[in-house]
């Protein structure tokens, strides 16, 4: 029985391995085939991938300081779900509203400072965080922009032959 459950997991592990590295090596063979196209046509897959990575890394800082930038509220409900009390932190400011929306008391929030200091370590733990996926996903601007390099590195080599091909003739 056991033996079932390791053939269904290696079977299932190939077939994953197949969904990703298929796509994978098809952006590889297409890359290989824009390069011996044309040069320029070689740099469109490592510019997306690289405007991607830009976006993906600045979409991380973005979203990461709505979070933190925002209101918290608490309500408070009666057992028939109506609201009794609504408690609403903004800016250091505690509101209390009542049931029907009016203030029923405002004071300075206690925590303000320390929630303040946390933001400011969940931001900067937010920049360090977009700088790892702005690497990461800069692994196949890499691997696009070597395939590229290589491309470009022999037409210049083969113009070059060229060059002394008619120098030598002439």
């Amino acid at each position: 029985m056991a033996a079932v459950g390791l053939f269904a997991g290696v079977f299932s592990l190939l077939i994953y391995l197949c969904i990703i590295l298929v796509p994978v090596a098809l952006l590889v063979v297409l890359q290989v085939w824009l390069c011996k196209k044309s040069i320029r046509l070689g740099l469109i897959l490592p510019g997306v991938s690289l405007v991607m990575s830009l976006i993906l890394a600045f979409g991380v800082i973005a979203f990461s300081s709505l979070s933190t930038a925002g209101a918290s509220g608490e309500l408070v409900l009666e057992q028939n779900g109506q609201v009794v009390e609504r408690t609403v932190t903004e800016n250091g400011t505690v509101t209390v509203y009542d049931g029907e929306g009016n203030i029923t008391d405002q004071y300075p929030d206690p925590n303000y400072e320390d929630n303040r200091a946390e933001s400011e370590q969940i931001s900067l733990t937010m920049i360090a965080v977009a700088g790892v996926m702005f690497l990461v996903f800069n692994i196949p601007t890499l691997v696009f922009g070597g395939i590229w390099l290589h491309y470009k590195n022999r037409q210049d080599l083969q113009d070059d032959l060229r060059k002394m091909k008619v120098e030598d003739l002439g």
